[in-house]
């Protein structure tokens, strides 16, 4: 960082030092230049939680507080916003001196120097009296005194010594300043990296770098001047602010003056960044599980490759790990992860031993043994995970994607600490690989899943399936080619299934017209399916296992849109028909498959269809099945009408109402089983609405109704509000659902059931810190719960805790147990972040986010 002193630009002005001899102050300023020179740092980047000013009146209150920290009150109402949530104030820079930054080089700024009075001893050692201030830029040292030897190129500074450049602060009452080895110690100093939001203060202070500072019996904390909810004490702490990170040795953690953590070595990150080092515990309790505790370690590998290993301890399973790894480079982004329990002590709740210890019990149905209530007891139980996506919408691509537990009942068991997995009903195992050209997109995928529920059948394997799609566009014109090609293996239940392979295609050509009066959407198609039906144990020899079925299809989309403009409103009335025609063709050869036996099933094809819940949304699709096993027969018309209000000063939708019946012209004969329903029967379906209503910028009301007009009754609604403040703060979401059961299949496995549920949930600030969450999700059918949390989070400008109360149903033991109380787990979970070093809580964060809707949006913008 040495420049040679032709180099430098300095300026002086000693402020009772008339011009008489100028050599002294030539000499003097090349002797100071190396002393600034020797703490300036790199510029630094815009400050994402800094108030950036030219005020003069905020600058000058600023620079008399000890950290350029302003408190609420010191500030305008119009800059109270500025303040960070939690906070009560905010750091303060100039804006001048920031846009300087970029741009401005060290050769290019003077260097001045201030003082009362000067003196140089034989030209080799300056003193400086008198409210010293030496200055480049917006990079200062000020001090009371000032003393710089030439031949040991040291500089000495007494008496309310401060450094300040943008972003960092150092001051104490005695500095020394090495010029040659670009070093500086302070005594009884205090400091401020306020991009990072950390201050501290130490018996000694040495900054042994440009970017490097190193306390001795030294403290750290990332709260506001004034504030020591949280410090971290140590015997030398480093704090680097190039790489973001800090350590430490012989460190505790104290909240408020109580020590509460303690370790002899520590590394931590500074603000934001990704740094190896501890994360802060993660703690809760529940009946089933007892006392469930997990401390994270985070490795930063490298920028773009990281782990996690976590050790967890639950009091009623044991000692387990997860391990977490993530990698991303310019071609693929991957994620993997397992957790292991080698010896699951089969949970600590008391009403499980209630059951088990006292089966005559009047809450018990039948005798129940500990392996109904505790299956897993005893075994190991894991967890593994491995997604990747590579490769872009052009070219060579793959996906992968493996996540499989022990056991169906791993995640209402266990659930995860750190791992970013979900409860779902299925896990997927798959892997496809795939080239996207212009036109045609050609993949390979295997695929099999695992259930996690009991009462569900296992789906095929798909080992492989091969998709060959085309699409071309010409002008209005749309022409597409779709082309499936899959082997399908055995589900877990073998002796009720059949294997083979099947060939899906279907072939479309349509021409789209569009305009702002409406829409005219012609379309014509031919659709096939080929099985080759694998033999089978109880495959009938007299029917076929390889055979062809196939149907051309036709449709016309037509929609028209009227406007009407009534003052600040323009309202449109839309009204759409559509019609679809596909020829019945027979389907006999994909039933009753098997010899007939009179305790088993026969054997159908039917490897991955179910059909629709009807809803509006079908009212315009051409096939009431998911999957490809079915070409369903069709001669209908959809008739539907929708209504739309938008404001004409904003353009934004106001409120908008659609309904539509489909009427058909024929019995429906393609079924799921063979045979014909009461439903296939009917001559029209049932009517649809949905509604949504804007009630402002943060606030929707919506809803739909499926009504039976036949029968005049409502067999299926929902309804619901969602809230959004515009930061977020606030949500607030009520939503009811109901289903009436009119299922009349002939499966008793695919029967529905009643739904009559109503689900409230909502954040709601209590102040500026304080904020009440909550969740009631209540089933009126069953009449019982089925979730229950309640919860509080306290958000300071430097910590932040949250704690939840949650009730929730445990749907195996409310099989088992009549008893109320019985059925139901509860739990208290708590999770605290200390901003600046780090936090935990990804079992808090899953509970609320599943839990309340927008709430990982508040998360993403607030945190």
């Amino acid at each position: 960082m040495h420049k040679s002193f032709a180099q430098l630009k300095p300026i002086f002005f000693a402020r009772d030092c008339a011009a008489k001899n100028d050599s002294p102050h030539k000499s003097l300023r090349k002797l100071l230049s190396l002393a600034v020179l020797s703490l300036c740092i790199s510029p630094l980047p815009a400050f994402s939680e800094m108030l950036e000013t030219d005020d003069e009146h905020l600058l000058n209150i600023a620079a008399q507080s000890p950290f350029g920290w302003l408190s609420r009150d010191q500030l305008p109402p119009a800059l109270q916003k500025k303040i960070p949530p939690g906070c009560n104030g905010i750091y303060v820079e100039s804006k001048r001196d920031l846009s300087n930054q970029p741009t401005a080089s060290l050769d290019e700024l003077d260097l001045i120097v201030e003082s009362n009075s000067a003196s140089i001893v034989e030209g080799n050692k300056a003193t400086l009296n008198g409210n010293v201030v030496v200055s480049q830029g917006s990079r200062s040292i000020s001090a009371n005194k000032m003393t710089y030897e030439r031949d040991t190129d040291r500089a000495t500074l007494q008496g309310n010594v401060i450094i300040r450049q943008p972003g960092m602060l150092i001051q104490g009452e005695y500095a020394e300043i090495s010029t040659t080895q670009h070093q500086a110690s302070f005594n009884e100093a205090t400091f401020i990296l306020k991009e990072q939001q950390v201050r501290g203060g130490a018996e000694s202070v040495k900054q042994i770098s440009a970017s490097k500072i190193e306390l001795n019996n030294g403290h750290v904390t990332s709260c506001e001047p004034g504030n020591e909810s949280w410090v971290l004490e140590g015997e030398k702490i480093t704090v680097d602010r190039e790489t973001n990170q800090g350590t430490g040795k012989n460190v505790k953690l104290k909240i408020g003056s109580v020590p509460v953590f303690y370790l002899p070595y520590i590394t931590f990150p500074i603000g934001d960044a990704r740094q190896t080092g501890f994360l802060f515990p993660s703690m809760s309790s529940s009946d089933d599980g007892g006392i469930d505790f997990s401390v994270p370690y985070y490795w930063n590998l490298a920028p773009n490759y990281d782990a996690t290993f976590t050790p967890r301890f639950i009091s009623g399973r044991g000692t387990m790990i997860e391990f977490e790894t993530r990698y991303l480079n310019s071609w693929m982004r991957t994620e993997s992860g397992f957790t292991y329990l080698p010896d699951d002590g089969g949970s600590s709740d008391k009403d499980l031993d209630k059951i088990i210890d006292d089966p005559t019990d009047d809450s018990i149905d039948d005798p129940i043994t500990e392996k109904q209530v505790r299956p897993h007891k005893g075994s190991a139980r894991w967890l593994v995970q491995f997604k990747q996506n590579s490769g872009d919408t052009k070219g060579w691509y793959t996906r992968a994607d493996f996540t499989r537990a022990s056991d169906e009942d791993y995640f209402r068991d266990l659930g995860t600490s750190s791992l970013a997995v979900a409860n779902q009903t299925f896990l997927d195992q798959s892997l496809e690989v795939g080239y996207q050209f212009a036109h045609w997109k050609i993949s390979t995928v295997a695929q099999t899943q695992q259930v996690l529920l009991l009462d569900i059948q296992a789906p095929y394997r798909k080992l492989p399936q091969i998709d060959v799609n085309g699409r071309y566009n010409l002008n209005d014109w749309i022409f597409s080619i779709d082309n499936q090609y899959t082997q399908f293996k055995h589900r877990k239940n073998l002796d009720a299934s059949l294997t083979g392979a099947r060939l899906n295609t279907d072939y479309r050509v349509r021409w789209e017209k569009r305009a702002t009066w409406g829409f005219f959407v012609p379309e014509i198609g031919y659709k096939a399916l080929s099985y080759q039906i694998d033999k089978h144990s109880r495959f009938n020899d007299d029917k076929e296992r390889d055979f062809d079925l196939s149907t051309p299809q036709a449709s016309l989309d037509l929609g028209l849109v009227f406007e009407h403009s009534p003052g600040d409103f323009t309202q449109t009335i839309e009204p759409r028909a559509y019609y679809l025609y596909r020829r019945l063709t027979d389907h006999s050869a994909l039933f009753n498959l098997g010899v007939t036996h009179p305790t088993k099933e026969d054997l159908h094809v039917n490897f991955d269809t179910s059909e629709r819940t009807f809803a509006y949304g079908q009212l315009y699709r051409d096939s009431r099945f998911i999957g490809s096993d079915r070409l369903d027969d069709a001669h209908q018309v959809t008739l539907g009408l929708t209504t739309r209000w938008r404001s004409n000063s904003t353009d934004e939708e106001i409120f908008s109402l659609s309904a539509g019946k489909i009427y058909h012209f024929r019995d429906r004969s393609v079924s799921l089983f063979g045979i014909s329903t009461e439903d296939d029967r009917t001559a029209n379906s049932e009517f649809a609405t949905e509604f949504n209503v804007n009630l402002s910028n943060q606030a929707q009301f919506f809803g739909g109704v499926i009504y039976d007009t036949k029968l005049k009754t409502v067999n299926r609604g929902s309804t619901g509000v969602h809230f959004a403040s515009n930061d977020y703060r606030k949500l607030f979401n009520i939503s009811y659902s109901y289903l009436r059961d009119v299922n009349t299949n002939i499966s008793d496995d695919l029967a529905s059931k009643d739904i009559d549920q109503i689900d409230l949930s909502f954040t709601y600030p209590i102040g500026n810190q304080w904020t009440l969450m909550g969740r009631a999700n209540y089933d009126f059918q069953n009449n019982q719960e089925l979730e229950t949390f309640l919860g509080f989070e306290y958000n300071d400008c430097c910590y932040r805790f949250r704690i939840l109360a949650r009730r929730w149903l445990d749907s195996n033991i409310a099989n088992l147990v009549v008893n109320k109380d019985a059925q139901y787990d509860q739990g208290i979970f708590f999770e605290v972040h200390f901003k600046g070093l780090g936090g935990s809580g990804a079992k808090v964060n899953s509970i609320l986010n599943d839990g309340i809707f927008g709430y990982e949006s508040r998360e993403q913008l607030l945190h």
